[in-house]
């Protein structure tokens, strides 16, 4: 046997060229193909971590469902032309604060349906549902300019909700992007081992276990992940990086097979 460089070295080693990611399919055991395998899908997510603690902002309507709906042009004419915010507080002068789910000013009145309620209070804006609290924002980016038009206004309503929520909101879409991008990684890389397993019976290629498949599948999948990370740190999105790595994985496979014909170079049977 070839003198094997120690994990997690032999694993780096093993996925450039075509010949090495097919030869080099034998060295690493469950463990490390387990461990390999949440270090790719670790790398895959770094851009969108760091995505992630540089946004200013993240739309609202994300998480609450047509929460800009009730802000109709005659609600934001009266905003612009009747409310002002001085020191985070909000003076109302109009004679007309009930909208159609919208209240300005006041306590929030009991005549609402039980909908969706923007409730432009002294100290915030409070968003509930069905008489439930759904957030509770302060103004800081929402400010008397923001009153202009409906479009500032919702820029300014998402960036406050989002700076006062940004832990939670950060580690949501970290958790949703990882266990997509670990549903991706998986569906490749157990759906084409299987498929490769498959052949271990032909006389064509030289694959025998599962285990082989596996580790050889997750050799090509190391250059195309390395080449969607950076694709990522250039600031492209998640669904562009998924689409990368997978386009990049297939290209590489089919070259693989071209130069190897998924052939050991002593394979006789």
């Amino acid at each position: 046997k070839r003198f094997m460089l120690p994990y997690p070295f032999s694993y780096f080693n093993s996925i450039w060229g075509f010949r090495k990611p097919l030869s080099q399919r034998f060295g690493l055991n469950w463990f490390q193909l387990i461990f390999t395998s949440i270090f790719l899908i670790s790398l895959s997510m770094v851009p969108i971590a760091i995505q992630n603690s540089s946004q200013e902002t993240y739309p609202l309507e994300t998480f609450i469902d047509d929460v800009y709906t009730p802000l109709t042009d005659e609600v934001v004419q009266d905003l612009a032309t009747n409310a002002q915010i001085v020191d985070g507080k909000l003076n109302y002068s109009g004679t007309n604060p009930s909208h159609a789910s919208v209240q300005i000013g006041g306590s929030i009145s009991s005549n609402f349906p039980e909908e969706l309620l923007l409730h432009f209070g002294e100290d915030g804006l409070l968003i509930s549902k069905q008489g439930k609290e759904l957030t509770n924002i302060h103004y800081q980016a929402i400010t008397t300019e923001s009153f202009q038009s409906k479009e500032s206004l919702m820029q300014a309503i998402s960036k406050d909700w989002f700076q006062q929520n940004r832990v939670y909101i950060s580690l949501f879409l970290v958790i949703g992007a990882g266990f997509l991008f670990g549903l991706n990684f998986f569906i490749v890389a157990l759906g084409s081992s299987l498929l490769l397993y498959f052949t271990k019976k032909s006389r064509l290629f030289s694959f025998k276990t599962y285990k082989e498949c596996y580790h050889f599948i997750l050799n090509c999948l190391g250059v195309p992940t390395l080449i969607a990370m950076i694709l990522g740190l250039l600031g492209q999105n998640m669904t562009t990086l998924i689409t990368v790595q997978n386009i990049f994985f297939v290209l590489y496979l089919v070259t693989i097979f071209y130069k190897t014909h998924f052939r050991d170079p002593d394979y006789h049977k």
